[in-house]
């Protein structure tokens, strides 16, 4: 909660900054008369609003996509190292149904997963390799991953 609390803060604070110009703006804008207003002055400061906005939820993607790396590295540092559970294969059989190849510790398990649950489906005696693994990938899936990894 503290690292939600220490990105927030920032960020309330940056909007605050942004929104006080326009309100101060607003307020000047009540007072004048709108006749003597330049056509011109009010398209810039169009433009200019949605310059800002859009560099706002920028800006909220960015601290969110960091504040989620924050919470994922924090998680797998309390896992301990001898129980770590990686998922090494996942394949889709319809809408809401796969099969997935795990490893935990030294063990692979096969399971179903479902919208409602999760069953062991295999227990492996022999282990399957990462190589033997990665060959059966689709090749659609491998091009993909190749182009986005560059």
């Amino acid at each position: 909660m503290k690292e939600f609390s220490a990105c927030v803060k920032p960020v309330f604070a940056t909007l605050l900054l942004l929104c006080m110009p326009f309100v101060s703006h607003a307020v000047e804008a009540v007072e004048t008369p709108l006749a003597t207003s330049d056509p011109m002055s009010s398209i810039g400061r169009v433009a200019l609003t949605l310059v800002a906005m859009i560099g706002f939820i920028l800006l909220l993607a960015y601290g969110a996509k960091r504040l989620q790396n924050m919470t994922a590295a924090g998680r797998s540092s309390l896992a301990p190292k001898g129980q770590a559970i990686k998922t090494l294969a996942t394949i889709s059989l319809g809408l809401k149904e796969k099969v997935s190849l795990l490893q935990v510790g030294e063990q692979q398990l096969l399971v179903g997963i479902t919208a409602h649950s999760i069953q062991t489906l295999l227990v492996l005696e022999e282990p399957i390799n990462a190589s033997d693994i990665d060959q059966q990938t689709p090749v659609f899936q491998a091009i993909l991953n190749k182009a986005l990894h560059k």
